[in-house]
């Protein structure tokens, strides 16, 4: 790591919320642009970033701030360069001049301790004066502790979020106990705190590495999907991470388990372990489903009604039959079955036969693009999940700095029917929030297919639902989409059946002789697709991965470049290592349930609404470089505008992960393969990027791949126990004969579910 020093002489860009910067620093005489998180930097101030230099593709090179040291600033001019800085409101540069004339080398001492003598100058009264010296303090207060944190080893950014979190006690906080940093500051995991304890002598903090290290090799589990861990294989993965023994790592665990900081259970003979938090989500949705499930419907179904639909559309087939009449005859139910057959022929029956019954009901989905999906196949409104139940600050609160789901069990939805399709895709903890606000009596369907990827979340719900035998399932198998070769290919690669590659129609093979050849063809023939009139809305190209030659990342990179380079004219500019443009395809990431919108076209007032979903595709429509604002139309109707500091929730969307695509369907999707036998690339992996496919399925690039994810039926494996917790908790209602809410004690007494409140 090198440095650079000198004097701050201008401040070309700040991001007040979280402190990013671009600044020029005189070094002897020559201007070297630094960027990074600066917080409290000011003009005039002498300092010495660490870090190192860097070449910004349009700006050319820059210095890359890592951390910093600072002091205040001594000759007139760049005294008045710092007060006048705009960090102390109501100094300008005319009384920041009239300051220093006043009490040069003296002004910040006279600033600090005597204000009464700063209201002795001209435009500033006794009161200004005083909140003057209350921000001076403010600043060298903050300025103080930042370093302080930045000796522990913490950079700026983390120095300030700690600040924020802690106050003037962060730096004591911290050496007592460096790994709390863990559960109070985002982006601080338990590899940052270890090297933090490191610092400060490990000796001390043994137990405590210990402790929190078991904690942390269970949460990076449950990101990678999984709920619960056998407890040998805990001990075994966090003694060998910590390089501890198996007996000291057992008994911290032993202490974690008796103080509730994760839950011990024993599923199907092998003793698992979970935090307190998935143990809690698992065990409520199966109580909860299992309570819906035994619940009596509010309003009865007339099968002469049901048969009498059926016989008047004749559209279904006998297999489809009884999967309509299943779910109209229990409370809850599942209906399941790759595409082609007809899930969503299925729900308008369904949806058909409730609404000639009087039976009100909701359509919802995981994802924006799942639900629209869903509104456009069934012709009614279909909503997020988080939008069916209300996410946001509670109606009625005029302090709330949290958002929550305002439908649970005291306020549940107002529906006599509830139909949920993209089941694959929802986590435990989505799926407890679901279910409480479910009243017992009120139908549930739950559509989705199996054999896709699971969630992004931890959890396998909907094929744990399905292997607990405890809610009835109807499982389609007849494919009737066979006009051409993408359901049949899917419905193949499901059975890890080898797929011809080479007929061409609907699903086509592209051989390419390496990666940058597959990057070649991949770009060709999504210029192409375009030339023959579909937009960019139309074609998608779908990774496996996103680092690599032809991941996410450098496909975006190239085909924005192709498709919409830098011109003179065209606004753009540039968050973190992204450069946006106006043209670029983008995706929102995250859920954003208070982001504004209007149809474009027509008056604000009168077609405004709010969120924006991950998984929704847009254009940048606009930038304004003087507002900082940028303007972006989703799905070709929905205008929204972000700020500059909001476009950490946007990515480029040429090309997106098979992840990302789920719940969505594009009429053509492009999909690069030229990988070695790596366990990532999965049947299901495969399968669900050709499901995405509506109209063409191009796969380009090696057939040796494509053919492996055929056979590698290697399903990452999740360790979770809904499946079991459903059949502990069937079984128990089933031979327990007592009334609901007695019954319902007695479970929450056995369980020791979490109160959330």
């Amino acid at each position: 790591m090198s440095f650079v020093e000198g004097t701050v002489m201008e401040i070309i860009y700040r991001n007040d919320e979280n402190g990013y910067t671009v600044l020029e620093l005189d070094c002897d005489g020559s201007l070297v642009v630094c960027v990074g998180t600066i917080p409290l930097i000011q003009p005039g101030e002498y300092v010495r970033f660490y870090g190192a230099y860097t070449t910004h593709k349009n700006y050319g090179e820059q210095f890359k701030v890592a951390s910093m040291e600072s002091k205040m600033p001594e000759g007139d001019e760049s005294i008045k360069l710092f007060l006048s800085g705009g960090l102390i409101k109501g100094i300008g540069e005319v009384l920041a001049h009239r300051i220093v004339q006043e009490f040069h080398k003296d002004t910040f001492n006279i600033i600090e301790n005597h204000p009464e003598e700063l209201a002795k100058i001209k435009g500033i009264s006794r009161p200004a004066a005083e909140r003057i010296q209350q921000q001076f303090k403010e600043v060298s207060s903050i300025r103080g502790v930042v370093i302080e944190l930045q000796k522990l080893g913490l950079t700026i950014r983390e120095a300030m979020l700690a600040y924020e979190a802690y106050g003037q006690s962060a730096p004591y906080l911290i050496e007592k106990n460096p790994y709390r940093l863990m559960d109070d500051i985002r982006g601080i995991g338990f590899e940052k705190a270890d090297r933090i304890a490191a610092g400060m002598g490990m000796e001390n903090y043994g137990d405590l590495r210990l402790y929190n290290g078991i904690r942390h090799v269970l949460k990076l589990k449950m990101e990678g999907g999984h709920t619960c861990l056998p407890l040998e294989m805990l001990v075994k993965t966090a003694a060998s991470m910590l390089q501890e023994s198996e007996e000291r790592t057992r008994a911290m665990l032993t202490k974690l388990i008796a103080q509730g900081v994760i839950s011990e259970n024993l599923y199907n003979g092998t003793q698992a372990v979970a935090t307190a938090d998935a143990y809690a989500a698992e065990s409520f949705d199966a109580y909860k489903l299992m309570q819906l499930c035994k619940a009596t419907p509010k309003n009865e179904i007339s099968l002469a009604l049901a048969e009498k639909v059926l016989m008047t559309d004749k559209q279904l087939s006998e297999e489809q039959e009884r999967a309509v009449l299943m779910a109209l005859q229990n409370s809850v139910a599942v209906i399941t079955g790759g595409p082609g057959t007809g899930k969503t022929t299925i729900l308008n029956q369904i949806i058909t036969i409730l609404e000639k019954s009087g039976i009100t009901a909701v359509l919802a989905a995981p994802t924006g693009r799942a639900a629209k999906r869903m509104e456009k196949a069934t012709l009614r409104e279909a909503k997020t999940i988080h939008r069916l139940l209300e996410y946001g600050v509670t109606p009625g609160e005029e302090i709330n700095e949290f958002c929550r789901f305002n439908r649970d069990e005291e306020n549940p939805i107002e529906a006599e029917a509830i139909i949920i399709d993209e089941m694959s895709m929802v986590d435990i903890f989505l799926f407890r929030s679901l279910l409480a606000a479910v009243a017992p009596g009120t139908r549930l369907i739950l559509t989705g297919d199996a054999d896709q990827l699971p969630s992004v979340g931890p959890g396998n719900v909907l094929k744990d639902i399905i292997a607990s035998g405890k809610v009835p399932v109807a499982v389609l198998t007849e494919v009737f989409r066979q006009q051409g070769n993408i359901a049949l290919n899917a419905s193949r690669v499901n059975r890890g059946e080898a797929i011809d590659l080479f007929p061409m129609g609907d699903f086509v093979f592209l051989p390419a002789s390496g990666p940058e050849d597959t990057l070649r063809q991949t770009v060709s023939v999504f210029l192409e697709r375009l030339k023959d009139g579909y937009s960019l809305d139309d074609v998608q190209i779908i990774c496996p991965v996103k680092k690599g030659e032809i991941g996410v990342y450098n496909i975006n990179k190239t085909l924005r470049e192709v498709l919409n380079p830098r011109l003179v004219g065209k606004e753009e500019f540039t968050f973190g290592d992204t450069t946006y443009r106006v043209g670029d395809k983008v995706m929102q990431t995250t859920n954003n349930y208070s982001k504004e919108w209007y149809i474009k076209g027509t008056v604000k007032m009168l077609s405004r609404g709010t969120g924006a979903y991950n998984g929704d595709l847009g254009r940048i429509e606009a930038i304004d470089t003087e507002e900082k604002t940028v303007d972006i139309l989703f799905d070709g109707e929905r205008m929204a505008t972000y700020e500059w500091n909001e476009m950490d929730q946007l990515e480029h969307a040429y090309a997106v992960t098979v992840h990302k695509s789920q719940g969505s369907e594009f009429n053509t999707v492009i999909l690069p393969l030229y990988y070695g036998g790596n366990d990532f690339l999965t049947r299901n992996l495969l399968y669900t990027a050709i499901t995405r496919a509506k109209e063409k399925m191009i796969v380009i690039g090696s057939a040796r791949t494509v053919q492996f994810m055929v056979h590698n039926s290697r399903i990452s494996h999740r360790f979770t126990a809904l499946k079991y917790e459903l059949k502990s908790c069937g079984d128990f209602m089933d031979n327990v004969g007592r009334g609901q809410e007695s019954l319902q004690q007695e479970y929450e007494k056995l369980l020791g579910i979490f109160d959330e409140d």
